[in-house]
C-alpha cells in the first residue's frame, strides 16, 4: 500500500499587494507541520505547485524536519514542480462575477463599507464560485471548473504513476492549495460540487490529507488533519 500526503500551504498574505507570500504565521505553521510529521517521512517523492506559497511551505516543512535532526533524502532538495497542483485563479473567478470590483481600490472601498470585511469578502467569493462552477459562463474564464477538476485528477494520476515506477519508494508529499486538495478529495470520495466547495472553505492552512492507494484503487485515510497545530490554537487559520 502506497501513500500520498497532500499539504495545504501555510497562511498567505490576505489583503496584501502580493497574496502569494506566506505570512509569519504561515511560516511557523509550516515548521510545526514538519516537526509533527517527522516520523511519517519515508523514502519518497516530493511535489509542489508553482506558487511561491507552496514552495515556501515546503521550505518551512523541511526546517521542521531539521529541528528534530532528520537526514533529509535527496528528493526533498529537488522537488518536482507541477502546474497541475496550482490553485485556480481566484482573482479571475471573483472579478468575472463582480467586474466593478476588479480595481483593488474599488474592492477595498467595498469591503470597508461593512462591519466585518472578511465575512463580506467570503460572501462575495462564495457567490462568484457558484457562478464559476455552474458551467453557464465558461467562455468568460481562462479555466473552467470542469477543466480545473480534470487537471487536478491528472496531477494525482501522475504522482501515483511516479511512485509506482520509483524503486524502493511508497510515499509522496505534495505541497499545494485548498482547491486542488478539495478537487482530489472530490474525485476520490465522489463528492458533489457543492460539497466540494464546502470542504474547500474548511481546509485549514497546513492541514494534511493522507491518501492510500494500491493499483487503481485510492482511498482517503484522513482529511484536513490539524493535530500539529492544536497545541497552539492561534495557528489554526483558514485564509
Amino acid at each position: 500500500m502506497a501513500e500520498i500526503y497532500l499539504v495545504r500551504h501555510g497562511q498567505a498574505s490576505f489583503g496584501a499587494d502580493n497574496y502569494d507570500q506566506l505570512s509569519s504565521r504561515g511560516q511557523k505553521q509550516s515548521l510545526l507541520t514538519g516537526q509533527k510529521y517527522t516520523r511519517c517521512v519515508k523514502p519518497c517523492l516530493v511535489f509542489t505547485g508553482q506558487h511561491k506559497r507552496h514552495q515556501q511551505t515546503l521550505d518551512g516543512f523541511k526546517q521542521g524536519l531539521d529541528v528534530v535532526d532528520v537526514d533529509l533524502p535527496a528528493e526533498w532538495q529537488s522537488p518536482q514542480v507541477m502546474s497541475g497542483f496550482n490553485e485556480f485563479d481566484h482573482e479571475q473567478v471573483l472579478f468575472r462575477a463582480y467586474p466593478e470590483l476588479a480595481d483593488k481600490k474599488a474592492l477595498a472601498l467595498e469591503l470597508a463599507k461593512h462591519e466585518r470585511p472578511q465575512s463580506h469578502f467570503h460572501y462575495l467569493f462564495q457567490k462568484a464560485v457558484e457562478r464559476w462552477i455552474s458551467g453557464q459562463f465558461d467562455t468568460e474564464y481562462d479555466e473552467s471548473w470542469v477543466s480545473f477538476q480534470q487537471r487536478c485528477k491528472d496531477a494525482l494520476s501522475h504522482v501515483k504513476a511516479q511512485v509506482l515506477a520509483a524503486e524502493g519508494v511508497s510515499q509522496a508529499w505534495v505541497f499545494t492549495s485548498g482547491g486542488p486538495v478539495a478537487a482530489v478529495a472530490q474525485a476520490v470520495m465522489g463528492l458533489s460540487d457543492g460539497a466540494t466547495f464546502e470542504l474547500n472553505e474548511n481546509l485549514a492552512n497546513t492541514g494534511v490529507t493522507r491518501l492510500l492507494f494500491s493499483g487503481s484503487k485510492v482511498s482517503v485515510s484522513y482529511l484536513n488533519s490539524i493535530g500539529h497545530l492544536l497545541e497552539k490554537p492561534e495557528y489554526v487559520t483558514y485564509r
